[in-house]
């Protein structure tokens, strides 16, 4: 990953407590700093107590959209982000079983938002994945992607579809978790990431970032929604190849990923 071209590392699973993210940015913020650049959070993150320090520490901002364009066009830092956000975490669920049986898991990859940041900064992005990410706590409440998809055909009470709407709302994921003991000590199983191969928002184009000393692909100020979809479409295949061309190694054999 060479650090002359604006880039985005754009990381799944979310999980409850993103502390895969804490460590692979603390990795970065000291070893890699000219490659890693900085994060971004939730402005709801971004304001509470001891975490907002931590955040800081890893040079994280609120990931609203005036400021990173600031940050990737004016700053020239690379991106490191969690794009399932507050919808993924109520997704995240752990598996109470051996990892050579089937299991199913659910990321939210479909951000327009994301996608129209890369074509209009010409940001190149590296889809990641972290698997086990999601088996370090138990979610209480979380949501099943079946009675998600029919939520608004049916009247039944869901606990866990109601706490991601709340959360949505107050753009800050309210979760109830637990570890170890029924306390909220994680658990610690193996950690495996894999970073796949850049996605250029414009192929086969390169010109220098505002300020000249980065390079991005062609930029486009106003991408239609074609442009969007298309590369939306590159991004989420290359999430499943990668979750198909390492879960064997990582082993999670028989892993199923759902993308929505």
């Amino acid at each position: 990953m060479k650090s002359d071209h604006l880039s985005i590392i754009a990381m799944h699973p979310h999980a409850i407590l993103p502390l895969h993210g804490y460590i692979w940015g603390a990795i970065c913020h000291q070893l890699l700093p000219d490659l890693y650049g900085c994060g971004a959070a939730t402005e709801i993150a971004m304001r509470l107590p001891v975490l907002r320090h931590t955040l800081r520490y890893l040079s994280t901002r609120s990931a609203d959209k005036k400021g990173l364009l600031h940050q990737l066009q004016v700053e020239e830092e690379n991106l490191f982000i969690l794009p399932g956000g507050v919808a993924e975490i109520f997704y995240s669920q752990r598996r109470r079983q051996p990892n050579s049986l089937p299991f199913t898991q659910t990321i939210k990859a479909k951000r327009y938002g994301l996608m129209k940041l890369s074509l209009q900064t010409g940001a190149r992005i590296f889809p990641a994945f972290v698997f086990g990410a999601s088996d370090m706590l138990d979610q209480l409440f979380h949501v099943d992607q079946n009675v998600a998809s029919k939520e608004k055909d049916s009247k039944t009470f869901d606990i866990g579809l109601m706490m991601q709407s709340i959360s949505r709302k107050l753009k800050g994921g309210i979760a109830l978790y637990y570890g170890q003991y029924y306390l909220p000590i994680p658990h610690t199983p193996k950690l495996s990431m894999v970073l796949g191969n850049p996605i250029y928002p414009v192929e086969n184009t390169s010109e220098r970032n505002v300020n000249g000393n980065k390079l991005t692909c062609k930029r486009i100020a106003n991408p239609t929604d074609a442009q969007v979809e298309e590369l939306m479409d590159r991004y989420v295949n290359a999430l499943q190849c990668l979750f198909e061309q390492y879960k064997v190694e990582a082993g999670y054999p028989n892993d199923r990923l759902v993308i929505t």
